[in-house]
C-alpha cells in the first residue's frame, strides 16, 4: 500500500472517530468521548509520518479538502463540548442556588437545638 493510500485510510478512520465522538458528546457519554479522543491521538503520529513522506504538492492536491473537512468536524465537536460545559456550569449554579435556599428554609423552620445542660455555680 502506498503512503498516500494508507494516509487516505487513516483520514477516513479519523473521520469516523470524530463523527462517533460528536454523537457521544451529544449523548453525554464521556467515557466514549475519552476513548475516541485517545484513538485519534494514537493515529496522529502515523498520519504525521506518512504526510512527511509525501511530496507537498501531491499532499496538497490529494488531501486538502479532506483535511479541511476533518478540521471542521473537530471545530464542531469543540463547539459541542463548550456548549455542554456551559450547560453543566449553569446546572451547577442552579444546584448551588437551590442548596442555599434549602439551608435558609431549614434555618427558618427548624428551631435551634435545645441544650439540656445547665450550669451551676
Amino acid at each position: 500500500m502506498s503512503p498516500a493510500d494508507e494516509l487516505c485510510g487513516l483520514y477516513q478512520h479519523w473521520r469516523s472517530l470524530s463523527e462517533d465522538e460528536g454523537a457521544a458528546i451529544e449523548a453525554g457519554a464521556w467515557t466514549n468521548v475519552e476513548q475516541f479522543q485517545a484513538a485519534k491521538a494514537r493515529l496522529q503520529p502515523r498520519i504525521v509520518e506518512l504526510s512527511q513522506r509525501l511530496d507537498p504538492v501531491t499532499r496538497e492536491r490529494r488531501f486538502c479538502k479532506e483535511i479541511e473537512e476533518l478540521m471542521q468536524l473537530e471545530r464542531q465537536n469543540s463547539a459541542l463540548l463548550q456548549g455542554r460545559h456551559r450547560d453543566a456550569e449553569a446546572q451547577q449554579q442552579d444546584l448551588d442556588r437551590a442548596s442555599r435556599h434549602l439551608r435558609q428554609l431549614h434555618k427558618s423552620y427548624v428551631p435551634p437545638p435545645r441544650t439540656h445542660w445547665q450550669s451551676y455555680s
